[in-house]
């Protein structure tokens, strides 16, 4: 019995050990995810083409969230949630997101914010882009 009771002593102390120093790792996290890659498809847009936006975001206690800015005029900011795709390790993965049709004269520009999983939810922007439509 005596045997028994140390393990489970053991046992516990290991789980508060390992349980702090995972918490202190998360509250240790104070910078928002590394956006990696942007991806524009298609990669010389026309008149009429929806642009797919495709953002590669990954951060040590993982990205919970990534949204799309973009204005089409210039002036007006539309901001969407991107969808998750493909979890490419335990800390990031492939977004997703579109928009359009691209209209003639329209002024393109477009920027991503990504969210990391602490719990302050620390956000990254990547620069802001300009595309340039063919008519």
């Amino acid at each position: 019995m005596k045997n028994q009771t140390k393990l489970i002593c053991i046992g516990a102390l290991f789980m508060v050990l390992l349980s702090t120093v995972i918490i202190l790792a998360i509250y240790d996290d104070v910078d928002g995810p590394l956006i990696y890659q942007l991806d524009v498809l298609p990669v010389d847009p026309v008149v009429g083409d929806t642009i797919r936006i495709i953002a590669y975001a990954l951060d040590t206690s993982g990205v919970s969230n990534v949204q799309l800015s973009y204005t089409t005029d210039g002036i007006n900011w539309e901001t969407m949630d991107m969808n998750f795709f493909t979890c490419l390790c335990l800390a990031g993965g492939r977004w997703v997101g579109s928009f359009g049709p691209i209209n003639d004269g329209d002024v393109v520009e477009f920027y991503i914010t990504a969210y990391d999983n602490s719990p302050t939810l620390n956000p990254s922007d990547s620069q802001t882009f300009s595309l340039e439509i063919a008519t």
